[in-house]
């Protein structure tokens, strides 16, 4: 037999591929460092002859009698490994058998899927939306995996530009938005998707600043203002904002400071914000002065003789004098008014008119951040002023059934709930109070909450002059009575049909356990009735019953809210 050299050479159609500023790559063969021969999976195969290693030896592409309508070109089906065999393996010395008989192979490995690429340490930043955020300078590289042919070229675009090769990596210092745009392209031509990442380099710290939102005046604030630290933030964007009053521990800001929690006097905030990569503000500080107390307002007669509280005006030549001082804020304005008459703003002292027995002079004013202070001077009672500072003194009571966990409060919808308010000096006023930061009402009554779950109760006492204080308190609302479990002690060894319901039957020395469970209040009692009988409270299994007797089972279940649950079943006994 003549050596015979087979030698494959596909010739392949070129695919070129179209996309914005990328670069066309061919389909190719390719044969690596360990003598692999790679297609592109998609290219045209055709098979030749020759007898000889010379490149420019004669060559005959050989022709398929049986399966000539799939060949010339044939295409591989198989990603991976294919091959060409030829019957049976020839010493090529002896030219003889090789034993045990066994193919020649000739291998090929179509590769039709293009490589992978990713951009390295990009996960190390923060990503918001089609962004990833990196705090500083960042290096750019690439990785790219391909599984048969391997990885040729990694190409990229920054911002639009012409695609390169990369070669090394590239980077980004600029404070600005990148948009890369890259692929890769293995060995045989097969090329990426383009892949698409905006990168935004942010070195900028965040920038807070102190609102007041309320009464203030400079850096005077009222007792019923609100503290909020609010942040710019154009990059990353915020992820905490830090405050602390006063030198005491470092809290994160989640909602409006209220000023109402302060004493009266000068306080200092401290506060920085920190951004999702870590960029973090310096310490900032707002001084300022908590001003809780209303004006003083002095009442005086100008001129001959005039009653008030208990002494009478006898001239109509007199004056009345208003003044007002404010300790810290200043005075903004003070108000008065005659009788029934309409209020006006004091500017001077003015004339008294009216008769004796019937005079009333109303006063008010109020400082900059609008504490209010009321006085007021009748011809029926004279007393001496008094300043009022304090506002009432707060409580709250549950009526009903309730149960306390640890901290938590647990009522039913049946509990009324009572807000308490007492101000020794110039006496209560009234009660405002609002639900879960609903609308706020006046408190006149007892009052319950009927939608189950977590509430919180916020509410305001007003005295006579208008100070206030304020408290809050909360509580589970549980509506949920336990649920019923029935346990037989034994399976049933039958059933019968009575009236059309299906009742199963259990020999006699059956045991019944009832029990119940209820995740808030917990369980108070369980009750049965035995074919119709009195109630008894459930504490043993139930047994001892009489053989060819029917029983009918009324189970009801408390929970310690007065919640009820109630559940019959019958059965039989053989």
């Amino acid at each position: 037999m003549k050596r015979v050299l087979f030698s494959i050479t596909c010739i392949f159609l070129s695919i070129t591929l179209f996309g914005q500023q990328r670069i066309e790559h061919k389909s190719q063969l390719y044969k690596a460092d360990d003598g692999k021969l790679y297609i592109q999976k998609e290219m045209p195969v055709y098979l030749y002859l020759s007898t000889s290693p010379d490149e420019d030896a004669k060559k005959v592409r050989l022709e398929s009698e049986d399966s000539k309508d799939y060949t010339n070109p044939m295409y591989f089906d198989t990603e991976g490994i294919n091959t060409f065999h030829s019957p049976w393996k020839i010493d090529t010395v002896t030219r003889k058998y090789v034993y045990p008989k066994e193919d020649i192979i000739f291998e090929v490995y179509a590769d039709g899927n293009a490589p992978r690429t990713r951009i390295k340490n990009i996960a190390k930043g923060y990503k918001k939306d089609d962004k990833v955020f990196l705090r500083g300078d960042f290096s750019l590289d690439f990785k790219a995996y391909d599984g048969l042919s391997g990885v040729r070229e990694i190409y990229y675009s920054i911002d639009g530009a012409p695609y390169k090769s990369f070669k090394k990596p590239v980077e980004l210092s600029e404070e600005k938005v990148y948009d890369i745009q890259f692929y890769a392209v293995d060995n045989v031509g097969n090329d990426e998707k383009t892949r698409n990442q905006k990168i935004v380099i942010d070195k900028t710290n965040p920038e807070s600043s102190i609102k007041i939102e309320g009464d203030r005046a400079d850096n005077v604030v009222s007792g019923n203002s609100a503290i909020i630290v609010e942040t710019t933030e154009n990059g990353s964007g915020v992820k905490q904002i830090y405050y602390r009053i006063n030198e005491q521990s470092v809290k994160p800001f989640k909602y409006p400071i209220k000023t109402s929690w302060f004493s009266e006097g000068e306080h200092a905030i401290s506060y920085y914000a920190i951004d999702n990569l870590g960029n973090k503000e310096a310490w900032k500080t707002f001084d300022f002065y908590v001003d809780k107390t209303p004006p003083v307002i002095v009442e005086e007669i100008m001129g001959n003789t005039f009653m008030a509280n208990g002494v009478e005006y006898s001239s109509g030549r007199s004056k009345f004098k208003i003044t007002s001082m404010d300790n810290k804020a200043g005075v903004k304005s003070i108000h008065y008014k005659i009788g029934d008459n309409e209020p006006k703003e004091y500017t001077e002292p003015f004339y008294l008119k009216g008769n004796s027995g019937t005079l009333k002079i109303q006063t008010w004013a109020f400082d900059k951040v609008n504490n209010k202070a009321v006085g007021s001077k009748s011809s029926t009672k004279r007393g001496a002023s008094y300043v009022d500072l304090a506002g009432p003194d707060l409580a709250y009571k549950f009526l009903g059934d309730f149960v306390k966990n640890r901290d938590t409060v647990i009522i039913s919808e049946r509990t009324k709930i009572q807000l308490i308010a007492k101000d020794p000096e110039s006496g209560l006023d009234y009660i405002a109070y609002s639900i879960d930061e609903g609308p706020q009402k006046n408190f006149n009554e007892t009052f319950n909450v009927a939608d189950p779950g977590y509430h919180e109760i916020y509410f305001t006492g007003y005295d006579k002059v208008g100070n206030t204080n304020q408290s809050e308190f909360f509580f589970m609302v549980d509506n949920d009575p336990p649920r019923i479990n029935i346990d037989f002690s034994v399976e049933p060894i039958g059933s019968k049909t009575a009236l059309d319901n299906k009742i199963y039957v259990y020999p006699d020395h059956l045991k019944l356990f009832l029990s119940a469970t209820d995740n808030l209040a917990g369980l108070k009692n369980i009750y049965y009735t035995i074919n119709g009988s009195r109630e008894y409270t459930y504490s043993t299994p139930l047994e001892n019953f009489e053989g060819g007797r029917d029983y009918s089972i009324h189970v009801k279940v408390v929970d310690k809210l007065g919640n009820i649950r109630e559940k019959d079943f019958k059965f039989s006994i053989n």
